[in-house]
C-alpha cells in the first residue's frame, strides 16, 4: 500500500500541473470583510524575513499545544478542568485564525507565493480541524455521550473534505455566508462560556426552557453539518467544467468518494463493534482516525493541485484496516486497548509526517524554492559554476578563495534582498 522510498510521490506529470497550478476561490463569508481591517493592519508589522510557511506552521504549533493541554487535564472529555485551559484553548484558535489569516497575505505581500505554500496551509488546516473539534468536545464535555462526540469530530472533519471536493470539481475553493471564520469564533465563544461557568455549564439546565447548553450545542451542530453536507454535495453532483461535467482536468468528479466512505465506514464499525474502547478512550479513538482522514484530505488537494485523480490505496488505511482485523478475527486481543490505540495514533503521525516531508521536499526542488527561508535560491548557473571551481585542482590542493555561493541553496548563503524571488502564483 505505501509508496515505494526508491519512487517519488509525484510523477512528472503532476509536478508540471502543479507548477501551472492558478489558486481560485470565492469568498462570502460574513465576518471576513470586517475582519480584513485587522488582518491587513496586522499583516503590515510581519518582519519581512519571516517566511509565510513559518506563520502557517505557527498557528497550527499553537492550536496543537492549546488543545493538548486541555486534553491533559480532561482525557475523557468529561473531566472538569482548571478554567484557564479552556481559555488558552479559545486564544490558541484565535492564533490559529489569525496566522492563518496572514499566511497568504504575508506570502503575496513578500512576493513568496508558490504552489508550496497554498499546499502548506491546507494541510494545517487539516489537521487544525480535528484539533479544534476534539478542543470544542472536551470544552462542550460531550465525552457525556460518546455517540454524540464522534458524531461532531467525524462530521466536521468531513465537511472540511467535502469543501476540497467541491474545489477538485470547480477548480475553486468556496466559502458560504458562515463559514469558517464564524465557526472558529463560536468554537472560541464555547471556550469563553467554559471560563466563565465551568465544565458544569453545558450540563446545567437553562431557567425557563429546562434545556442544557449542550443540546443546544449538539442540534446546532447536527443543523450546521446536515446543510453544509447538503450544499457541498449538491454543487459536487453539478458536475465541473470538463467534459461531460467531469472535473477539472476531466477527473471523474467520483473518485474522491472511495477515501471518504472507507475511513467513515470503518469508524463507523469500530464504534458500533467495540463500544467498550471507544467510551474508554474517545479521544485516542478520534485522534487515530483523524490523523487518516487529515492525510486522505492532504492527497485530495494534491490531487486538485496536480489534476490527477486519487488513487485508491494508501498506506493511512493501515489503521482502520487493522482496528477491524482485530475486531472481526478476534486478533492481538491480549495487547490492552490504549496501548493498542496509541500504537495505531503513532503509525498514522508517523506515516502522514513521512509523506509530507517527502512531498515538500520534491515541490520544493522542483519548483526550485525554499520551504521555511527567505534567502534566495542561488540560480542554477551560479551552481554549475561554483560545482565547476569546487572540482578546480587548486580547489582539491587547499587552496584558492573560499567560495561565496553556498552549493546546494543552503540557509548561510548570504541574500541579496530580504524577500524570495518565486514566481508570483497567488497562495
Amino acid at each position: 500500500m505505501a509508496e515505494s522510498f526508491a519512487q517519488p510521490i509525484l510523477s512528472n506529470h503532476q509536478l508540471t500541473k502543479l507548477k501551472e497550478h492558478k489558486y481560485a476561490s470565492i469568498n462570502n463569508a460574513f465576518l471576513d470583510p470586517y475582519m480584513n481591517h485587522f488582518w491587513l493592519w496586522l499583516v503590515q508589522r510581519v518582519p519581512a524575513w519571516i517566511h509565510p510557511n513559518t506563520l502557517t506552521v505557527g498557528g497550527l504549533v499553537v492550536n496543537a499545544l492549546t488543545t493538548l493541554i486541555l486534553i491533559y487535564y480532561s482525557p475523557d472529555a468529561k473531566t472538569p478542568a482548571p478554567t484557564w485551559t479552556y481559555f488558552l484553548c479559545g486564544l490558541g484558535i484565535f492564533i490559529y485564525q489569525t496566522l492563518d489569516a496572514l499566511d497568504g497575505k504575508h506570502a503575496r505581500r513578500t512576493n513568496t507565493s508558490s504552489p508550496l505554500g497554498e499546499l502548506f496551509d491546507h494541510g494545517c488546516d487539516a489537521l487544525s480541524t480535528m484539533l479544534v473539534t476534539v478542543g470544542v468536545c472536551v470544552t462542550v464535555n460531550l465525552g457525556t455521550d460518546i455517540w454524540w462526540l464522534c458524531f461532531y469530530a467525524f462530521s466536521a472533519e468531513a465537511v472540511f473534505y467535502l469543501a476540497h471536493w467541491q474545489t477538485y470539481v470547480t477548480g475553486t475553493l468556496q466559502f458560504g455566508k458562515f463559514d469558517v471564520t464564524e465557526l472558529q469564533f463560536a468554537c472560541i465563544f464555547c471556550h469563553l462560556l467554559s471560563t466563565v461557568g465551568g465544565a458544569e455549564f453545558w450540563t446545567a439546565p437553562l431557567p425557563v426552557v429546562n434545556v442544557m447548553p449542550q443540546t443546544f450545542t449538539i442540534w446546532f451542530m447536527v443543523i450546521g453539518v446536515l446543510g453544509s453536507v447538503f450544499l457541498k454535495a449538491s454543487i459536487i453532483l453539478k458536475g465541473g467544467p470538463g467534459r461531460n461535467g467531469s472535473a477539472v482536468g476531466n477527473m471523474s468528479i467520483l473518485s474522491p468518494l472511495f477515501p471518504l466512505a472507507f475511513v467513515l465506514y470503518s469508524a463507523y464499525y469500530v464504534f458500533t463493534r467495540s463500544p467498550e474502547t471507544v467510551a474508554e478512550h474517545p479521544l485516542l479513538f478520534v485522534f487515530a482516525f483523524g490523523v487518516v482522514m487529515s492525510k486522505i484530505t492532504d492527497r485530495l488537494v494534491i490531487a486538485h493541485m496536480t489534476q490527477n485523480e486519487m488513487k485508491l490505496l494508501d498506506s493511512a488505511y493501515i489503521v482502520p484496516l487493522v482496528m477491524m482485523g482485530r475486531i472481526y478475527w478476534g486478533a492481538f486481543l491480549w495487547i490492552p486497548d490504549h496501548i493498542f490505540l496509541w500504537a495505531l495514533l503513532l503509525h498514522a503521525s508517523v506515516d502522514i509526517a513521512v509523506y509530507c516531508v517527502r512531498t515538500c521536499t520534491q515541490i520544493r526542488d522542483h519548483l526550485n524554492i525554499r520551504v521555511f527561508s527567505m534567502s534566495p535560491v542561488p540560480s542554477t548557473a551560479a551552481q554549475n559554476r561554483n560545482n565547476a571551481w569546487n572540482q578546480s585542482p587548486s580547489k582539491r590542493g587547499g587552496g584558492g578563495i573560499p567560495a561565496r555561493i553556498n552549493v546546494g541553496g543552503s540557509s548561510r548563503a548570504t541574500p541579496s534582498s530580504p524577500l524570495s524571488a518565486r514566481a508570483p502564483i497567488q497562495r
